[in-house]
């Protein structure tokens, strides 16, 4: 009888009310769970026990040469209980510590990252970090094919020390609820009666965010639909994440008196956020860097059409008629205009609702488990 699939995967941080794309980790893991054997280990978290997996570990210290220490020593003790392969997410202390325990005992290191670092800003202290984790572990696994050719070109890697492993959604929990449900907005049903169309961002409130373009896109917007059809400006922006932008936000809000445009909401959980996906007809993601933006498989679950920053790997995701909506980062015009497009044209609407539903299947929970686990075979 074959053994079962044994990983340690090291996990950054874990929290229940995560608004952030954690929450996706947590589900591919419990999933994952069910069919191989997991030792997780998280370096921070809320709570001081994780249920996932046959064995966990929530890390102790804060003072990072302990918290170095310690994390170097519960990956040994997982190479002592035969884990030989590891799984680091995102953390530069995991990372390394996984590569070189591996590097030592004859296991492999497997580290995530889907971010394009060489265009990012980083402390001495995260690029030391980053640079170690790409350069000692035995194979850096990313989110898509263009990411892929940028970690090679940008941080010579050999393409063949590269694995990709796309962003996921999980299609059970974030669908649209049959039409005929009047009752529940969280189900994904739309209000009745509702005239006025919800245009959603989902995101950090920071300027890589495109957070602060926001309210100009809005102001673009009004002046557009005043001067071909008042009777569009039924529209309002509903703004969840934090961020240090918030406060900005609100007061240019107030300053140009759009309140009836623009409702901040701040953060949400993401168990929680499909009541607003559901209330939302169109999404906007105005990023200027984004290594794949998962609120975009978001949005296609939901069947919302969206208008999104042309970002390394939004146009690998997007079917035919959704790249046509993809916009030059910063392109303040650009975005407005693409949106009234969504808002007064019903046939590209109804064809980019249907082409999104069918793409998104390709980035369903239980094809990412599948090949999560092939890695390792």
């Amino acid at each position: 009888m074959q053994k079962p699939t044994k990983i340690c995967y090291i996990l950054p941080d874990y929290n229940k009310n995560t608004d952030s794309h954690f929450f996706h980790l947590y589900e591919l893991l419990e999933e994952l769970s069910k069919k191989i054997d997991i030792f997780l280990i998280v370096e921070k978290s809320n709570v001081g026990h994780v249920e996932i997996g046959k064995k966990s570990y929530v890390q102790k210290f804060k003072f990072v040469p302990l918290r170095f220490l310690e994390s170097f020593f519960a990956i040994l003790y997982a190479r002592f209980l035969g884990y030989r392969n590891f799984y680091t997410h995102y953390c530069y202390i995991g990372g390394v510590n996984a590569a070189i325990v591996s590097r030592l005992s004859g296991g492999k290191s497997y580290y995530w990252n889907c971010e394009p670092n060489w265009l990012l800003k980083r402390s001495l202290f995260s690029q030391i970090g980053l640079n170690l984790s790409l350069k000692l572990s035995s194979f850096l696994v990313t989110c898509g094919e263009t990411m892929k050719k940028g970690y090679a070109e940008h941080c010579n890697l050999k393409l063949d020390k590269i694995k990709v492993i796309p962003n996921w959604v999980n299609l059970d929990r974030f669908k649209r609820a049959d039409s005929k449900d009047k009752n529940s907005r969280a189900a994904g049903s739309r209000p009745a009666g509702q005239k006025t169309k919800n245009i959603l961002f989902v995101h950090w409130l920071s300027e890589r965010k495109g957070a602060h373009l926001l309210v100009p896109i809005v102001l673009n917007l009004c002046s557009r639909v005043d001067s071909i059809n008042p009777n569009l400006r039924k529209f309002k922006f509903l703004i969840i994440g934090g961020g240090p932008l918030k406060e900005k936000i609100l007061e240019e809000v107030r300053n140009n008196k759009i309140d009836d445009f623009i409702e901040v909401l701040g953060e949400i959980p993401n168990k929680e956020i499909i009541k607003y996906y559901a209330m939302a007809d169109i999404f906007i993601m105005p990023s200027l860097l984004e290594g794949f933006g998962r609120v975009l498989l978001e949005a296609m679950a939901m069947g919302i059409p969206y208008v999104s920053s042309d970002t390394t790997s939004a146009r690998e995701i997007s079917s035919p008629i959704a790249q046509k909506f993809l916009v030059r980062p910063g392109d303040i015009e650009g975005f407005a205009e693409k949106i009234l497009t969504l808002l007064k044209n019903q046939d590209i609407y109804d064809r980019f609702r249907q082409e999104e539903l069918e793409k998104i299947k390709e980035y369903s929970l239980d094809n990412t488990v599948n090949k999560f686990i092939n890695l390792f075979i």
